[in-house]
């Protein structure tokens, strides 16, 4: 059963305000992306209560709109991805129900059209995530595999045995692997704690204007921009960053740590933002345009994602020209 529940009050023309509740479903399934017979484990449905509550409006006679929503989700058996790098070094993706999760936050919209033609916009969002574990969480789920729970403290008694999270296992079997293979696995980080949700910042802001100038005979020019900004995020589900700084363990030493230090590479991505800009030549009735954009126009860099221990940079800056005509 996925049941919605909303209201809405509309307070005069200019004023909406607003409410909902609603319960989402996945269904379960198995990993068909495995290296190993091991690793084709099943994983259970998910489900989620979302809610919402806001207000929509608009100001001096429409020159002014502002929409506020504040939201919570609490999701239940949380079905993750998460990359694993295997004895052989092949990559495999295990989903798994690792934990419960909640993101609360709160958007703001505004708009202003001083002038006509100009338009200016301010976007601001806050949200606070988490992994949760169910209190009393056992030692195996449904399916009999580790829990997260017992996961971690697998983790903190490796990391008091000085074993080193993302090194390699020097250990000859059957010994144990002696480096630290319970953490920075699946939602469990380097330090032996539940690893931040992935590309969650807790803040992002976008602002930016336009302004159609009208040219005569019909036509206009119509320049833009735009400015983007986020907070830090994580991009890797265990968060694994390496830092500078060498580090011994039982299996050796590594002139990297994933304790702290000056990032090298991995999971941490850390604050970013870019400007976008355009420019637009439009004719009668906009049957006909050309355009000019540009994304990314100061050629930041910031890491996009992470697989394996590699990071992956976002695109750089990049020119669009198009043309275009209505029948």
């Amino acid at each position: 059963w996925t049941p919605r529940f909303a209201i809405n009050f509309k307070a005069n023309d200019d004023v909406l305000l607003f409410a909902s509740a609603t319960r989402g479903f996945k269904s379960g399934g198995w990993n068909a992306r495995a290296t190993a017979a091991s690793q084709l484990l099943p994983f259970g449905p998910e489900t989620v209560w979302s809610y919402e509550a806001g207000i929509k409006s608009e100001w001096f006679d429409r020159k002014l709109r502002v929409n506020l929503t504040a939201y919570r989700m609490d999701v239940k058996d949380l079905q993750t991805p998460s990359a694993l790098v295997g004895p052989t070094g092949a990559i495999t993706f295990i989903t798994r129900n690792f934990a419960d999760y909640r993101n609360t936050g709160i958007e703001a919209e505004f708009t202003v059209v001083p002038i006509d033609g100009f338009t200016f916009f301010a976007n601001v969002g806050y949200q606070n995530d988490k992994y949760l574990l169910p209190s009393g969480a056992p030692a195996v789920d449904q399916f009999g595999i580790q829990s997260t729970a017992n996961q971690i403290l697998a983790c903190r008694a490796q990391l008091a045995a000085g074993q080193i999270p993302g090194s390699p296992n020097t250990a000859v079997a059957p010994a144990p692997a002696n480096n630290a293979p319970a953490c920075a696995a699946g939602i469990v980080d380097a330090r032996g704690n539940l690893a931040t949700p992935v590309r969650t910042p807790d803040w992002t802001i976008a602002y930016g204007a336009s302004y159609r100038m009208m040219l005569g005979n019909g036509m206009s020019l119509t320049p833009s921009a735009n400015l983007s900004y986020r907070t830090s995020v994580e991009t890797g589900t265990s968060n694994l960053t390496f830092f500078t700084g060498g580090i011994t363990g039982p299996n050796g030493t590594f002139p990297v740590n994933p304790n702290g230090g000056r990032y090298v590479v991995g999971s941490f991505s850390g604050a970013a933002w870019q400007v976008n800009a355009g420019l637009a030549l439009k004719g009668v009735d906009d049957r006909w345009s050309l355009s000019l954009d540009c994304a990314n126009c100061l050629n930041k860099t910031f890491v996009q994602s992470s697989l394996s221990n590699y990071t992956y940079l976002n695109r750089p800056r990049e020119f669009l020209a198009r043309a275009k005509y209505r029948f």
